[in-house]
This record gives C-alpha cells, sequence and structure tokens, in this order.
C-alpha cells in the first residue's frame, strides 16, 4: 500500500512537471507567434507607406512637367489643319 501511494506521487509528480513544460512551451509559441504577426504588420505597413511616397512623387513628377508643355489655342474641328489632333478626328474619325 506504501509502495502504491509512492508510484501514484510520482506519476502526478511526474504528470505535472511535463504539464509545466508543454504549458510553457506552448505560451513562448503563442507569444512568439504573435510578435511575428505585429512585425509583418509593422512591414506590410512600412511597404505601403514607401508605395505612396513614390507614387506621389511620380505624381508631382508629371504634373510638373505636365505644367511646362505649352497650352495650344483652341480650334474648331472643321478647320483644323489636318496635321494636329483636331485635324485627325476630321479625317479619321468623322466618316
Amino acid at each position: 500500500m506504501f509502495l502504491l501511494t509512492k508510484l501514484k506521487a510520482w506519476a502526478l509528480g511526474l504528470m505535472a512537471a511535463v504539464l509545466a513544460v508543454a504549458g510553457a512551451y506552448l505560451a513562448g509559441r503563442w507569444k512568439g507567434s504573435s510578435a511575428a504577426k505585429v512585425k509583418a504588420e509593422v512591414s506590410q505597413q512600412r511597404a505601403q507607406i514607401h508605395a505612396q511616397d513614390a507614387q506621389a512623387r511620380i505624381d508631382a513628377e508629371v504634373d510638373h512637367e505636365t505644367a511646362k508643355l505649352p497650352d495650344a489655342p483652341a480650334q474648331r474641328v472643321g478647320d483644323a489643319d489636318p496635321a494636329t489632333a483636331a485635324g485627325r478626328l476630321r479625317t479619321d474619325w468623322m466618316r
């Protein structure tokens, strides 16, 4: 009887130790995965910010280059020179 109670105590102690190790392992995995999620979100937000910044630079450059172009005077399509866009509209598209 004494041996059975001693074995039972050892078995319970061993089970408690195994459960404590498993709990620590699972808690570490959970904390690690949540930290990895936060890092991934930060990385994704940085990439979005860089993409928006690059797009804003491109837009500003296009606006700047467009502002440097000369303005063409308004002309009627019927009287337009055939070499101009309005002339091409008259000759090519109006049939």
